[in-house]
């Protein structure tokens, strides 16, 4: 199995234009802004941001270019870097209590409600 994440993914896919064709064409822009970071300093931070938009950008079908690719099975590892997260869960107790339970690392929050549903909106 290969965890395709924020540091792998410069050495799986970025390093590597074979993988880099097999992929759609509009994705050849993450390519080219990520060697732009590389070839200038100042730049830097474009190309890590390049890799991580690029990792938003992944579905399931590139998932299963790059399994067939790689003959293994792919982990798909995205960096949640937004800072709002809302969430709309049911009324029902149980339902409640396992959503807020997989809440990490978002310290502020609001909450409101209508009839049918709880809305949570949570930010750093």
């Amino acid at each position: 199995m290969l965890y395709l994440n924020l540091t792998t993914a410069e050495n799986l896919i970025f390093e590597n234009k074979d993988v880099q064709k097999l992929l759609p064409i509009h994705m050849f822009s993450y390519f080219e802004q990520w060697r732009l970071g590389r070839r200038i300093p100042m730049l830097r931070q474009m190309g890590k941001m390049a890799i991580v938009d690029f990792l938003d950008q992944l579905n399931d079908e590139h998932i299963s270019i790059l399994e067939s690719h790689f003959s293994e099975r792919i982990f798909l590892e995205r960096l949640n870097y937004r800072t709002v997260e809302n969430y709309k869960i049911s009324l029902s107790e149980k339902q409640i209590c396992e959503e807020l339970c997989n809440i990490i690392s978002l310290p502020y929050f609001s909450t409101w409600r209508d009839a049918e549903y709880l809305y949570i909106s949570f930010w750093r």
